[in-house]
């Protein structure tokens, strides 16, 4: 597959599915753009509040397995078929219903700080309530001003 440089546009949303799991688009999105010739930009793979780290350790699924497929695949197909032969669906619908479910306006003030020191844009704006449609936000305000 193509690298990704993700300083030049967004990852696809947080809600577009792959192999039927919500966040698996935007993660192959964040690992095409690890390929060399890509740019990562402000995105994560890994780390402990990272949501592409949890969808993978949700659906048992390395994350250096995931990048050696995404290296390989010719086409997303590929990479979609490879998920479909490795997941189970009903780990998929319970890992659906949890980030559907996830929300940022009741996180502590920990939490909240770690949020916006990640995303400094969506400081001072009212959050919305479903960590979705904050991660929509921040990508629009990130990218509304690109030319």
């Amino acid at each position: 597959m193509e690298p990704l440089d993700l300083t030049k546009h967004a990852p696809r949303g947080p809600r577009e599915k792959l192999a039927g799991c919500a966040f698996m688009a935007r993660t192959i999105d964040k690992v095409r753009a690890e390929l060399p010739g890509g740019n990562l930009g402000k995105y994560v793979v890994e780390g402990q509040h990272s949501l592409s780290a949890y969808v993978l350790h949700k659906l048992r699924i390395p994350v250096d397995e995931l990048r050696a497929e995404v290296a390989r695949a010719k086409d997303e197909s590929e990479i979609e078929a490879w998920l479909r032969a490795r997941v189970d669906p009903a780990v998929v619908e319970e890992v659906n219903r949890k980030l559907g479910a996830s929300r940022t306006d009741n996180l502590t003030p920990e939490g909240s700080e770690f949020l916006y020191s990640r995303h400094p844009l969506m400081r001072g704006r009212e959050a919305p309530g479903t960590t979705f449609d904050f991660l929509e936000a921040d990508d629009a305000a990130e990218f509304s001003a690109a030319p």
